[in-house]
């Protein structure tokens, strides 16, 4: 058999998908891909109802908001920002002092919190893109200042931002920018910004790499602050990809966007993250999304809209065909049940997840994918639901009551129950068989008074369930 996707037709594909077929499985697709599993928080309502009201809202209305945000962001913004300088503006002795893992605590704060739930999504996403380390830049400000730089363009414009991380002081300090000068180029940032931030292997050459190298001698960092040393800079002539003249940092940005390859590379990447990793698509496939990109200046709202509105996304081929990141699992699942545990316990269980905030493992980022999931992650993701379900004696703040928002919504039946923790965590994706045994258990107590015990248990099987690991 072919690449399925070889047969689709790539203007098809992208285009609108409508509201015929809008639903709660659809609506729980779009929120687990763009907003960490459900609508923004709003403290008015749970997420089972925020979810009914996305379903009457329509697709088009739904996604507008996402892309635009809610209510109350300036004062939300201004909070988190205000909070955010307070904590890694102090000093810390090493990448292990509890400070670091207060600012992860932070933004996990945030990504719950956040009236713009896909902005966050898409910060995440650039840090991960532009993966920059606190373990060796050693300081919590520049990586806070980083952050707010991809927030401040994650849904904007890729010229702006490529720039931005460019003039970046973490990301200059995490590529050894200091040491590269004139007459002994390092070549880091250089590789960097061609291979893994815009254009991809295979689109430049090792002549380009030291050639823009020398371009960027002379940009570093002093007292936490980008520099430009004049006198460290090779001012002479310079050839990188296929452009001549004397060259310097601010041309290589403007060189790479003018290449075709940088839009392919980030649309592929935007595809993989938001629409599909389980298969590569062919060429014919995105380049309707190419040649959007590259019209609109590689603005990533527009071409996310498109991504999320078209049939191709709502469809089998990207429906569950990613799974989830850490954040993202751990986030759900606190987002379906409103719980308030601490962010700070939170980040201190990042790590055995896979994925610690701020410290991605090198430049490439985390491998994501079926990499998330090994032995030991499992584990950690089993332990980390009997937790919050407090069903290993654990804090009670950070507890959530699954037997309580299910008798909320839907009463004393036991069945009921179980119908709905199918619906809110899986939207009923789950096996006849695999229902019937959770059934019978549901229905048959081993006492009158052990109800709550048994859908907390149901509760902790379904979170470590294969299909609850998939977006």
């Amino acid at each position: 058999m072919g690449d399925p996707l070889s047969n689709l037709d790539p203007v098809e594909a992208w285009k609108p998908a409508g509201d015929a077929d809008w639903n709660l499985k659809w609506a729980a697709h779009l929120y687990r891909r763009a907003a960490f599993g459900f609508p923004a928080v709003d403290g008015k309502a749970s997420a089972w109802q925020l979810l009914q009201q996305a379903v009457a809202r329509g697709r088009d209305a739904c996604i507008d908001q996402l892309l635009a945000g809610g209510e109350g962001q300036d004062e939300f913004n201004e909070l988190m920002d205000s909070l955010g300088r307070q904590i890694s503006s102090r000093r810390v002795a090493r990448f292990q002092d509890p400070q670091h893992e207060k600012l992860q605590g932070w933004w996990l704060y945030r990504m719950f919190y956040t009236p713009h739930p896909l902005l966050e999504r898409c910060t995440l996403f650039w840090h991960d893109h532009f993966a920059t380390s606190v373990a060796k830049v050693g300081k919590p400000a520049l990586m806070f200042q980083q952050n707010q730089l991809l927030r401040q363009h994650a849904l904007g414009k890729f010229g702006p931002m490529l720039s931005g991380i460019s003039h970046d002081p973490a990301m200059l300090v995490w590529l050894d920018s200091n040491s590269n000068v004139k007459g002994r180029a390092n070549e880091n940032f250089a590789r960097e910004i061609m291979e893994l931030f815009s254009l991809g292997v295979g689109n430049y050459t090792e002549k380009d790499i030291r050639e823009a190298a020398r371009a960027f001698t002379g940009w570093g960092t002093t007292g936490g602050q980008f520099v430009f040393n004049k006198a460290l800079h090779d001012a002479g002539p310079k050839k990188v990809l296929g452009e001549s003249g004397q060259l310097g940092g601010d041309d290589i940005v403007r060189i790479i966007l003018k290449q075709p390859a940088t839009a392919r590379f980030l649309v592929r990447k935007l595809y993989q993250e938001f629409v599909s990793e389980a298969a590569s698509p062919p060429d014919a496939l995105i380049e309707p999304l190419i040649d959007e990109f590259r019209k609109a200046d590689y603005d990533v709202r527009g071409v996310l809209r498109t991504m999320l509105r078209s049939r191709l996304f709502n469809s089998s081929h990207a429906y569950r065909q990613r799974i989830k990141s850490p954040v993202e699992y751990v986030l759900g699942l606190i987002r379906a049940f409103g719980a308030k545990t601490s962010p700070k316990r939170l980040a201190a269980a990042m790590d055995g997840l896979g994925q610690t905030l701020f410290a991605p493992p090198n430049v490439k980022g985390w491998d994501g994918g079926p990499a998330w999931l090994n032995s030991a992650t499992l584990v950690a993701r089993h332990n980390l639901a009997a937790k919050l379900l407090g069903g290993d004696g654990s804090d009670p703040r950070d507890r959530i009551a699954p037997a309580v928002i299910a008798k909320n919504h839907v009463g004393d039946d036991a069945g009921k129950q179980l119908d709905f923790l199918l619906n809110l965590l899986l939207t009923g994706d789950v096996s006849n068989a695999a229902r019937d045994r959770l059934s019978v258990f549901a229905t048959k107590p081993s006492k009158p008074d052990s109800q709550t015990n048994v859908i907390r248990d149901i509760t902790h099987t379904i979170l470590v369930m294969p299909e609850y690991q998939l977006a």
